[in-house]
């Protein structure tokens, strides 16, 4: 992924919906994501938090690069994949986003 970026979503669901919206998302809307221009693969992983509280998702997907990245955030699929999740989900979840580019790795 040299000149990749990462574009990160972290999803809190509340725990009433938690079971409808993971297989939702893991069955048909990380799928949608992925059929888009320049989206490689997405890795999923639950935030370990108290029972009590709403469940925390955070989703790495790896895209080619910026550019098509940009090319994402500027067309329809991202409007209509984020119109889709509001529909079903936007009153039991709050989303939050950010784009990671690659600085360095230490191994």
């Amino acid at each position: 992924m040299s000149n990749g970026v990462v574009y990160e979503l972290t999803i809190e669901v509340d725990p009433a919906s938690a079971s409808e919206w993971l297989d939702w998302y893991t069955r048909v809307h990380v799928f949608d994501v992925l059929g888009q221009p320049g989206f490689r693969r997405a890795t999923f992983y639950r935030v370990e938090t108290n029972s009590d509280e709403w469940a925390k998702y955070v989703i790495s997907y790896e895209v080619e690069s910026r550019q098509a990245l940009d090319a994402y955030f500027q067309g329809d699929g991202v409007q209509r994949l984020r119109a889709d999740h509001y529909a079903r989900f936007g009153g039991v979840t709050r989303a939050s986003r950010q784009v990671l580019a690659l600085h360095s790795v230490v191994e």
